[in-house]
């Protein structure tokens, strides 16, 4: 989901990458960039083949995982990386066991320093690991509205006759079928669990990455939804699956998408929404800023005249036609947001890179596809059983506001087969948590509570127990 800073940071998340020297500059290093206060850690994965350096960059706390650099050089103790195409560029000299340099995209600087390391180990003790006690299967399944495969893994335990399915789907951002993010596989894990607990479990990767096909870049959460539709009737397909009981279960913006299907697919037997929206993008993105400015200690005029602005932006965006005259408002727009920020972010966040990297942003098809969105329209016509869940600490998506938007829904359209609960300590990801900010995830060992793991197993044999083999 998206919040004020992630989108002051977006455009750093996206892609990075960088290398290192003669002197064994080979292999990995890395540093932490700081941001108005958030640490966001980079791995740097450096090789030489007879002719050249070549760098691929880890970003664990955004998902960015072996993302390629355009050109790498080092001479004389001068490194240099550049990522065409995303404006990166890190320059920096290496000074006995490191590199003391700057990273610069949008022309923004940050100061980055590297160190020598091995890849980052992170404690994930939730993780499975082979071998299974269940088939596993590497899959692929067409969208033949858009002509594209989509690859995933489907899970099915490993005995004799047919089995409830469900297909996960995955959140906001570049994800893959595991919705990896911060050294954390949420859906390898639900996966795991379900299905040791005999259910056959289908994730896949968001088209247009990883293994499957498709823009990504121009996709919309309706694309989002046919693609979930595409996994629906692929798991029809399956000898192994009872077709009578199959259902979704949408984590975040997947969560928006999951009633989406199930409001107009009567093959959907059941969904369970995790943190998922109840109330329009725009006032979910409202929201998420609202808390990130408060979090600045902005003054309260500043803050409630800067949320008034960014209001007037994110209702333009939802009737986008990219004309000269909206490009202009925004820029203008965007503008008068800088000039409320407090005086430490202007210094870091220039005017101009600041305003062309919100701009590129918000223009783009699958963020103003969320703003438009209103999560009630799908929820009233949806039939089946629904098991809404959410932490009281998200900061992403308020677990009270959001759950008695979809309570209020379901109810309007007639639907009383819902269930919802709110976990006390638990944040976006379903983690047990302290603050429920974003800087915890990737602390936090724990990938998913147990307690909502076993929530989730115990309604979803409620639904199905009907269709049982």
């Amino acid at each position: 989901m998206y919040s004020m800073v992630k989108m002051f940071l977006l455009f750093i998340f996206s892609a990075l990458s960088w290398a290192i020297s003669a002197q064994s500059i080979t292999g990995s290093w890395s540093g932490t960039l700081d941001i108005m206060g958030n640490k966001l850690p980079l791995v740097f994965h450096i090789s030489k083949t007879d002719t050249a350096y070549v760098t691929k960059m880890d970003s664990p706390a955004q998902n960015a995982l072996g993302l390629p650099t355009t050109r790498t050089s080092f001479a004389e103790n001068k490194l240099e990386i550049v990522a065409g195409g995303l404006g990166i560029f890190y320059q920096g000299t290496l000074q006995g066991d490191s590199i003391a340099g700057t990273f610069n995209q949008g022309g923004i600087p940050f100061p980055l320093v590297l160190k020598q390391s091995g890849k980052p180990v992170l404690n994930r003790p939730q993780e499975p690991k082979p071998p299974f006690p269940y088939k596993t299967e590497e899959v692929k399944f067409s969208n033949k509205k858009d002509k594209i495969d989509l690859a995933g893994t489907l899970t099915i335990p490993d005995s004799a006759g047919t089995f409830p399915a469900v297909v996960l789907i995955a959140g906001s951002g570049p994800l893959d079928r595991e919705e990896t993010v911060f050294g954390h596989k949420p859906f390898l894990v639900i996966a795991d669990y379900l299905t040791r607990n005999g259910f056959a479990v289908l994730r896949y990767d968001k088209r247009g990455l990883f293994r499957s096909e498709g823009d990504f870049a121009g996709a919309t959460v309706q694309d989002f939804a046919a693609d979930a539709e595409a996994a629906i009737r692929f798991l029809k397909t399956r000898k192994e699956v009872d077709k009578a009981a199959i259902g979704l279960i949408g984590h975040s913006e997947g969560g928006m998408v999951a009633p989406m299907v199930a409001s107009k697919n009567r093959d959907v037997k059941f969904i369970v929404l995790m943190a998922a929206p109840g109330i329009a993008g725009t006032e979910i993105v409202l929201d998420q800023n609202r808390l990130s400015l408060e979090s600045m200690n902005i003054e309260p005029e500043n803050r409630e005249r800067t949320l008034t602005m960014l209001a007037e932006i994110l209702e333009s965006l939802t009737t986008w036609e990219n004309s000269a005259g909206e490009q202009t408002v925004l820029r203008d727009r965007l503008s008068q947001v800088w000039e409320q920020l407090p005086l430490m972010i202007k210094l870091k966040l220039k005017k101009e890179p600041y305003i062309r990297s919100q701009y590129n942003q918000m223009v783009k098809p699958g963020y103003r596809s969320f703003l438009k969105e209103d999560p009630a329209e799908y929820l009233q016509e949806t039939d089946c059983p629904v098991f809404a869940i959410n932490g009281e600490k998200d900061t992403q998506v308020l677990a009270d506001k959001n759950l008695e938007a979809i309570k209020s829904a379901l109810e309007k359209g007639g639907n009383y087969r819902y269930e919802t609960k709110k976990y006390s300590t638990l944040n976006h990801l379903f983690q047990e948590s302290e603050t429920g900010l974003p800087d915890e995830y990737g602390k936090i060992e724990q990938t998913i509570s147990p307690e909502a793991l076993d929530d989730m197993l115990n309604w979803m044999k409620r639904q199905t127990l009907s269709n049982s083999h």
